[in-house]
């Protein structure tokens, strides 16, 4: 993913930071997704190019899901690591977790929660400046 890298360690005029909409079927496939934030750490200061910003909207969410927490451990302490040590901003669509049937107290309180994903994702681009990463850029 050379392209990605470019354009995420390239500084903006006003780095405000970049947002990914992700929506993924397997742990494996938000593995990649977080092993790819976490490979940026040597490349990427957020103070010059901005945050990154993971809006998730499908059934990854139930990964973080409190009860999954022992199947998921590894998964759910990189996240919260990446989120810690501000790599990324994770964001969690309450749309889908209605549909999911996850309550909000199940997920983790480093994911932030919000509405409805694209609006979400709409807002960050619209208000705030953030650039979407196009999900061609993100291949498994």
């Amino acid at each position: 993913m050379p392209e990605l890298t470019e354009q995420l360690t390239r500084p903006k005029a006003s780095a405000i930071g970049y947002v990914f909409d992700v929506t993924v079927s397997t742990a494996q496939e938000l593995d990649v997704v977080l092993n790819r934030a976490d490979s940026l750490r040597k490349l990427f200061d957020p103070q010059q190019h901005g945050r990154i910003a993971i809006v998730l909207h499908g059934n990854e969410l139930q990964l973080f899901q409190k009860g999954n927490y022992s199947a998921n451990q590894l998964l759910v302490d990189k996240a919260r690591m990446l989120d810690r040590d501000n790599i990324i901003d994770i964001k969690a669509c309450q749309t889908m977790m209605r549909t999911l049937n996850i309550e909000q107290n199940e997920l983790p309180s480093f994911i932030e929660q919000v509405p409805y994903a694209p609006v979400e994702i709409f807002r960050m681009k619209n208000h705030y400046n953030f650039t979407e990463v196009a999900p061609g850029l993100i291949r498994f």
